[in-house]
């Protein structure tokens, strides 16, 4: 099991708390509105990647930063992040509502990311749909196709809603990002996008032909079998195609039913 270490870094807007753990290529990981977790697809990838992973301002009871406002803020907080800790271009990973970050950070940073790893992102459904359920035991069959394989409660219901509620903030209420989908075509990451084929909380009919239509460089692939929570739901076969796309770049293909 991959040790990850617990550090904090001073930016010009304010103190980000991340992980750090692994050996190899960078890899930035930005989590979703739950909050950063060391999940088992994070520690298969550390086998090969130095993971970084920041923690958003305002989540899990960190300081907000006064000037880091929305998604597009937090992206330009991790492109200084990336220039700062991890001291040059990397991989990165952003899952749901870190993948609607992550997609700014690759729009306005091209300099800075050269593969991109999209895990049901946000930001690109439509008003009305989808979205993560209120309701405890909902949005629980909304994360996990298998509640077997759900992992036991890391935060205070109080916690998990103050994350709930930074999320809105940045997100201001918005569900569909009109400006970030009219520049997805000027992405030049090489993108794999992941959806699971039993997730109601991020609608791939809309989002994932959005992604496919807007992005040149971009692979579409199904989890089969999970719901909106990729990494836990299904994590063999996750960690399975990401690793292959972080190794194989260019040449990355699913040839083996069985890997999706």
């Amino acid at each position: 099991m991959t040790a990850f270490s617990e550090h904090e870094i001073k930016l010009s807007s304010g103190t980000v708390h991340y992980r750090k753990g692994g050996s190899g290529r960078p890899l930035l990981m930005l989590h979703g509105t739950g909050g950063p977790n060391v999940t088992p697809v994070m520690e298969e990838l550390a086998q090969r990647h130095t993971i970084y992973q920041p923690v958003g301002p305002g989540w899990d009871g960190t300081p907000l930063h006064p000037s880091v406002k929305s998604v597009p803020d937090l992206a330009e907080l991790y492109a200084e992040f990336i220039r700062t800790v991890i001291g040059g271009p990397c991989d990165a990973m952003g899952v749901s509502f870190g993948g609607w970050v992550a997609l700014w950070l690759a729009l306005r940073h091209p300099d800075l990311i050269d593969q991109l790893v999209l895990e049901a992102p946000a930001g690109l459904r439509d008003p009305g749909t989808g979205g993560l359920p209120a309701d405890p035991a909902e949005l629980r069959a909304a994360l996990f196709a298998n509640p077997e394989r759900a992992p036991k409660l890391v935060r205070s219901p109080e916690v998990w809603a103050q994350n709930r509620r930074m999320r809105e903030g940045y997100a201001a209420g918005i569900s569909l990002d009109q400006p970030l989908l009219d520049a997805l075509p000027k992405i030049k990451a090489r993108t794999l996008l992941l959806f699971g084929t039993k997730d109601e909380v991020c609608p791939v009919e809309k989002t994932g032909r959005r992604l496919k239509a807007g992005i040149p460089h971009l692979h579409l692939s199904f989890i089969y079998g999970a719901a909106h929570a990729l990494e836990l739901d299904q994590p063999a076969r996750t960690a399975r195609l990401i690793g292959a796309f972080l190794e194989r770049g260019e040449a990355f293909l699913v040839r083996n039913p069985e890997a999706a």
